[in-house]
């Protein structure tokens, strides 16, 4: 019995050891993937720079609201999407009425658009919106890539690169609450972004209305 004991405690003392070990690995894996993500400040301080980039979009919602307030805005989700990506050439060249509302990329990277899907252009007769929003990404290897795209129930106004690895997009969604503006946080390489949602809400947007005073080369 005596020689049964001294046997048996070693082994309980290795599978603590192992137990521990592993308990170590564990906890130092969650510290690196927890460095890996964004804390609140630099979250915060992203958000901050993009809407000072996108001031005009800012200051519209002001001007309609005095009761919007772009510090209200808070992180709802976050998402991934399909790497939805082929070969096609940007096709808004100098000439094209979409030209002047690219948003290039800070390291010439290629550009963004966020206007073409959405405003159509017949050949005759006037210009008229589509249902439906999406943001193109035309990237300068030739590719282009979708980041975004939302039917009817919410539109895309605004864009703005805050890094070279970020796009922030500013638009609206509507629910049974009424409309309100939101904000996307683009990592295209990633293929995933973060929402970022505004308590306010009202009955009274004019949805086409920002289009219609930031594209004034378009006859909308």
């Amino acid at each position: 019995m005596r020689f049964y004991l001294k046997f048996s405690v070693i082994p309980i003392f290795l599978l603590l050891a192992v137990f521990m070990g592993c308990s170590n690995d564990s906890s130092q894996t969650e510290e690196i993937v927890e460095g890996e993500i964004f804390d609140d400040e630099e979250l915060q301080q992203l958000l901050d720079t993009g809407i000072q980039l996108m001031a005009p979009w800012e200051r519209f919602w002001n001007n309609q609201f005095s009761n919007f307030k772009t510090n209200q805005f808070v992180l709802d989700r976050e998402e991934t999407f399909e790497d939805l990506e082929w070969p096609e050439e940007n096709f808004i060249t100098p000439g094209n009425p979409f030209h002047p509302y690219l948003i290039p990329h800070p390291e010439g990277d290629g550009i963004v658009d966020i206007y073409s899907y959405k405003v159509t252009i017949p050949t005759e007769g006037k210009p008229g919106l589509n249902p439906d929003s999406e943001v193109i990404f035309f990237k300068s290897n030739g590719m282009r890539k979708r980041l975004l795209f939302i039917g009817p129930s919410g539109g895309f106004e605004e864009a703005a690169w805050i890094s070279p690895d970020i796009l922030m997009v500013a638009g609206w969604f509507e629910d049974e609450e009424g409309v309100s503006p939101v904000i996307w946080m683009i990592e295209p390489e990633n293929n995933s972004y973060k929402v970022f949602t505004n308590p306010f809400h009202t009955n009274q947007y004019v949805k086409d209305a920002y289009l219609k005073k930031k594209l004034q080369g378009i006859d909308l």
